[in-house]
This record gives C-alpha cells, sequence and structure tokens, in this order.
C-alpha cells in the first residue's frame, strides 16, 4: 500500500520555487512535504560534480546583480558567489570573418552599430509602458500581443546580416524558441521584468554577471538538506483531488493528504496531472500554450581555461552554428577550464536530429576555429537538450505565443480554489530567471500564510 503523509501544504516540484514556498511556510511553522519527480533536487539548475569533485551547471547557472531575492536566500544558507569572467576580448563570427571587441555590440559598420541601439532603445522604451503586474493592461496590449517577434524584427531596421542575425540570436536566446512563435507582448514583458534588453543580454551589469561558487544547485541542495524527509524525490504527482477543507495528491508509492497545494512545475507538466474538479478550459488553455523552447546547454571541461592566456574572455557568439553562444563557466578557483555553449530554437532542433557524435564534432569544430586546436580536444563534454528532459521539457522557461497572454494572462498566478501556483513563469520581477522562481515560491507561501 502507498504510503500516507499528512501535512498542513503539498509543494509539487523541488525546484527553487517548491524549495523555497516550501522552507517559508516551515519556518512559520506550517508542516510540510515537498514532491519531486525526479531523482534530484534543483529542477532547472542542474549541478553535476565532475571526478576531481569541481561543479559545473548544466541547467540555470547565472544571476545578475538586482537579484536580491536568490542573494538573500544564498546568505541565509551560507553559499558564495563570484562575478562570471570577462576580461579579454569577445568573438563574433560572421560573414566570412572573426571580429574581436570588447563590451556589449561587437564592431560593426557604424550604421549597423546605430541601427542595432536604435532597436534596443525601442524596446526598452514599449517596455516601460507594460504593466509589471498585469501586462495584459498595457495601452496597447491587445496590439502587441497579435503579433510575433520574428513579426516586430523583421521591421527593426537593423543594418548588416550579420547585425540582424546577432539580434535575432540574442532574442532567440532569452525566449528559447522559434519567435514566429512568441508574443511581441511577452518579449516587452520580459524585458520590463528585468529592467532594459540590454540587462538580458549582458554580462557585467546583467544578467549573466554572477555564478554560484559550488555551482547553482548549491543553494538549493542547503535548502532541500534543511527540509530534510520532508522533500520526496523520485515522486511524480498523478491526480490532485479537491473536497472540503482539504487536498488529497496522489503520487508514485505516496498518498498525501494536506489543506493547501503549491503546484511549482513547468506549466506544460501541469497538464499531466488529473485534477479533480478538473481545471476550467481556459486554464487549460493557458498551460497548453505555455511552450517552453527547445535549448541545448553543452558543457566543455578542459585542464584549465587556456582561452584567457590567449587574451580571449570566452564569450564567442556564430548565429546559427554549432556553438551559437559560449561563455567562460570556470569555477571561481580558475580550474578546470570551463565553456558553457549553447544553441537556441530551431538551431538546436536541427542539431539533435545529429548523431551525438557528429553533434559533438560539430560543436568542437565551431570552437576550433575560434579559440584554436586546444578547444578540440576537452577531457568532458556533457551535452543536456532541455526540451527532451522529461520533466522539464524546455528551458529557460515557457513562452506564450501571440493572442494569449492578453486572454488568459490574468490567470497565471490566481489560486484555484486551494491550489497554488509558483514557478518563474508566475513572477514578474526577474520573470524566467532563477531569482524569479525564488520569488514565485515567496509569494505563493505568502497566499497560504494570509489565508490562516
Amino acid at each position: 500500500m502507498p504510503e500516507r503523509i499528512d501535512a498542513d501544504v503539498c509543494v509539487i516540484g523541488a525546484g527553487y520555487a517548491g524549495l523555497t514556498a516550501a522552507r517559508r511556510l516551515a519556518a512559520h511553522g506550517k508542516s510540510v512535504v515537498v514532491l519531486e519527480a525526479r531523482g534530484r533536487i534543483g529542477g532547472r539548475i542542474w549541478t553535476q560534480v565532475l571526478s576531481d569533485g569541481s561543479a559545473i551547471d548544466r541547467g540555470g547557472a547565472w544571476l545578475a546583480p538586482q537579484h536580491d531575492a536568490i542573494f538573500g536566500l544564498a546568505k541565509e544558507v551560507g553559499v558564495s558567489t563570484y562575478k562570471t569572467w570577462v576580461k579579454g576580448a569577445h568573438l563574433l563570427i560572421g560573414e566570412g570573418r572573426t571580429r574581436r571587441y570588447t563590451g556589449l555590440i561587437p564592431k560593426l559598420s557604424p550604421m549597423a552599430v546605430l541601427t542595432i541601439a536604435l532597436a534596443q532603445a525601442k524596446i526598452d522604451r514599449m517596455a516601460k509602458k507594460v504593466p509589471l503586474e498585469a501586462p495584459w493592461t498595457a495601452p496597447r496590449a491587445r496590439e502587441w500581443d497579435s503579433r510575433s517577434v520574428a513579426t516586430y524584427l523583421e521591421r527593426a531596421g537593423i543594418r548588416s546580416s550579420i547585425g540582424r542575425d546577432l539580434f535575432e540570436m540574442a532574442v532567440r536566446g532569452v525566449m528559447t524558441g522559434d519567435l514566429n512563435e512568441v508574443s511581441f507582448l511577452h518579449l516587452l514583458f520580459l524585458v520590463r521584468a528585468h529592467g532594459s534588453i540590454s540587462t538580458l543580454f549582458s554580462i557585467e551589469g546583467g544578467a549573466q554577471e554572477n555564478m554560484v561558487e559550488g555551482g547553482a544547485g548549491s543553494i538549493a541542495q542547503r535548502v532541500a538538506d534543511a527540509l530534510g524527509d520532508a522533500v520526496r524525490l523520485n515522486a511524480p504527482v498523478r491526480s490532485i483531488r479537491q473536497g472540503g477543507d482539504h487536498v488529497v495528491v496522489e503520487a508514485d508509492g505516496l498518498t498525501v493528504s494536506a489543506r493547501h497545494v503549491i503546484v511549482a512545475v513547468p506549466p506544460a507538466l501541469t497538464l499531466e496531472i488529473a485534477f479533480d474538479p478538473v481545471l476550467p478550459d481556459d486554464r487549460m488553455t493557458l498551460y497548453r500554450n505555455s511552450v517552453a523552447g527547445s535549448e541545448t546547454k553543452t558543457m566543455l571541461v578542459y585542464d584549465e581555461p587556456f582561452w584567457r592566456a590567449d587574451g580571449l574572455s570566452g564569450q564567442t557568439a556564430e548565429p546559427g552554428s554549432a556553438a551559437e553562444v559560449t561563455l567562460d563557466a570556470t569555477p571561481a578557483s580558475g580550474s578546470p577550464g570551463v565553456l558553457a555553449s549553447f544553441t537556441f530554437g530551431r538551431v538546436a532542433e536541427r542539431l539533435a536530429a545529429l548523431d551525438p557524435a557528429e553533434r559533438r564534432q560539430a560543436v568542437l569544430d565551431a570552437l576550433a576555429t575560434r579559440l584554436g586546436p586546444r578547444s578540440a580536444s576537452p577531457r568532458e563534454v556533457i551535452e543536456t537538450a532541455w526540451w527532451t528532459e522529461e520533466w522539464t521539457r524546455g528551458c529557460s522557461m515557457a513562452h506564450l505565443p501571440p493572442g494569449i497572454l492578453t486572454r488568459y494572462g490574468p490567470l497565471i498566478r490566481e489560486p484555484f480554489e486551494r491550489v497554488h501556483w509558483a514557478g518563474t513563469e508566475t513572477s514578474t520581477t526577474s520573470h524566467g530567471a532563477i531569482d524569479g522562481a525564488v520569488r514565485s515560491g515567496e509569494r505563493a507561501a505568502a497566499e497560504i500564510l494570509d489565508l490562516a
């Protein structure tokens, strides 16, 4: 017979949203149980320890300076952060040449640089008109939600093909999807949630400025350790049944009876839980259209970060290639040398169709052209295609296609009787980031505490 557990609150999902919610509730004297389908905690954060004891992040890894919630949580549990390596020249490959540059925008023609700057400024201006708590109420919300990001970018007026390709790739990287299927209003909301589009694109002062000592999962692990036996792994939830003053949650191997539930999983996974009473059609439509993007992150591990001695930062870009973007992800100690390589959207899907050996060789060939022959011989290559992960189905967040945010947006955080919602997709500030996940967990916990 399945194990039976009674708790004040059942939290579904042991990513940062679920773990934060459980921590806050437990601190206020509530009994909690956290059910996680995977055999590990962290969700879309996945820190793997290598044979030499160093940690790499297969999933989310970076924190922006304004991410107060995750920095606060790190301080609570005694985990430190460090700055992403940025010294040296960055590389942009395209139009048959390699450009070395520093700063945010590469050395393109003056007109190309100007048009990129103007496109970013225009997006920032529009984003400022999007209310953070209710983007669907913006004065031009319906207009912006009716068009795709791809349609907007076609008319953005960026000069030079490499400039257009670079900007499109950068936007595709933050939305991680086919931009024909992403609402322009959702992009504006994302920009508003982070302050500016350059914040999303940047290392210094931006979304990729900081990394976590011991990996991004080390904070989550300390939270989980403090919760102890309240965290149950390998327990995918199959049903949620509400009745009277309680909720019954059925998972593999156990049943939880609680007064409230927090669902803190990627939206698409909500569709695989049987609800009684059933979720209304409008809510089902919202989750069905909350599509997580295709993204592959490949970690390349070397004995040392050799590119630094060559005067390079490790930050490179080649739109459409097998290594569209790379960043230096070396541990704070400086060893081993680690490069994180990314592909997004249709590029990631196209490469996924290759044989694994072919795909690996394509990545190594691309890096060898940029960084020299030493990059062709890593001691480890660890690839994660996030949209193929059973309990994730895409990264780094779900995006919304045109027409969904204005019609169904108010449901994103609205409780369904005794069921509350968390996850970075439900966050306003830091939407889509680790910090957003932490904030969402705090909000969901506060909703329940306010009912007491």
